[in-house]
């Protein structure tokens, strides 16, 4: 193995523990912490469980969101708590352990029990002093004992927007161009009307005879082909589904 496959920070973190005669130790503790601050940030996480709470995920509310970068060399982790936009800073201390600081946050008011639960969970938040992630799952453990538990979520461009909305339980024929296909029935609410979606869900996989209830990310698309939607979907979380009787 050669220098230059090292990578740049254990190359310097080597050169000044040879200097200064640092113990190795300390650059394994740097790769570890940046492998960490990597594995935060690789996706948005969604609250998912919190002892004695219920958490909010769609009829009950805009989801909790969180998420990790790096600006500027420092930690912020930001996203949705429930009512408001929120945005606090925070630091890997070492393996699996965190600290998040105080947030600052929009002034939306929302109805009860939304403000309690974000002020709740902001206030828990700078009490977390553990975290541990396998998979697409991600624990926080606090200082007085308590568990919050996420999901790993599709990172989304920073335009994108959450929406949620009802798909039908069977295709009907539609016109794509020249073209005759079948096109997914979707609405927003459950009074509208059903309307056409012509485009494609990415990682849904509709079943006919079940209707669903979906949470989306929505895109603009640059430069869109001309037969091709400016609009892209990606699928979030099956919110709900059931199977329809005929």
């Amino acid at each position: 193995m050669t220098l230059a496959s090292f990578p740049r920070s254990l190359i310097r973190c080597l050169a000044l523990g040879a200097s200064a005669g640092l113990a190795l130790a300390a650059c394994a503790s740097t790769q570890s912490t940046a492998s960490s601050d990597a594995a935060l940030a690789a996706s948005r996480w969604e609250l998912t469980s919190w002892t004695g709470h219920t958490v909010p995920h769609g009829d009950n509310g805009e989801p909790v969101i969180l998420n990790f970068s790096q600006e500027n060399g420092k930690g912020r982790v930001s996203g949705r708590a429930g009512c408001n936009q929120f945005s606090a800073p925070y630091s890997v201390r070492g393996p699996g352990q965190l600290t998040i600081g105080e947030a600052v946050t929009t002034r939306m008011a929302c109805p009860e029990p939304a403000m309690q639960f974000e002020a709740d969970f902001l206030d828990k938040l700078q009490a977390v002093d553990q975290y541990k992630i396998a998979g697409q799952q991600l624990e926080m453990k606090t200082l007085d004992g308590q568990t919050l538990s996420f999901h790993a979520r599709e990172k989304p461009g920073a335009a994108a927007k959450i929406k949620f909305v009802y798909v039908a339980s069977q295709k009907v024929p539609c016109s794509a161009g020249v073209m005759r296909t079948t096109c997914l029935q979707i609405r927003e609410r459950k009074e509208d009307p059903w309307q056409l979606w012509y485009g494609n869900i990415q990682g849904f996989n509709f079943e006919p005879g079940i209707a669903y209830r979906l949470r989306i990310l929505e895109e603009q698309v640059a430069n869109p082909p001309a037969d091709a939607s400016s609009i892209k979907w990606t699928l979030d979380m099956v919110v709900e589904q059931e199977v329809v009787k005929k």
